[in-house]
């Protein structure tokens, strides 16, 4: 892989966790990017989905960079979610990341929370 202007590449990894039937988290760490990341982050979405976990919860927390396909993939997530009768959550969200979702009034969408145990809850009362 080829280093660019925004330091060494980072490769984007997604490790799956089951809070209770039904309730899941995606934890995300490194850059969601066009091309394979975003693929794997639907694929991974569509899987739960399989699995009958239609309450998602997307943690960013470890994520350094998402470019605009990756927001896309974000909201697309969010809607396929929405389609199936599920809900769908982002937390962890800081930095560069978090100025470019504001400024794309993403949060008016998607509904973002500070903390994993913030999205957790609401995802349990809903």
């Amino acid at each position: 892989m080829i280093a660019n202007a925004w330091g060494p590449p980072s490769m984007l990894e997604i490790r799956q966790e089951i809070i209770e039937p039904g309730i899941g988290v995606l934890h995300l760490s490194g850059r969601i990017a066009m091309g394979r990341p975003c693929q794997d982050i639907e694929a991974e979405v569509e899987e739960m989905l399989r699995q009958k976990i239609t309450k998602i919860v997307l943690d960013v927390s470890e994520v350094q960079r998402v470019d605009s396909t990756g927001f896309g993939t974000i909201v697309t997530c969010s809607q396929k979610l929405k389609n199936a009768g599920g809900k769908f959550r982002v937390v962890g969200v800081k930095g560069m990341v978090e100025e470019i979702a504001h400024s794309s009034q993403l949060p008016r969408i998607i509904p973002f929370d500070a903390t994993l145990p913030e999205a957790i809850s609401a995802l349990q009362e809903s």
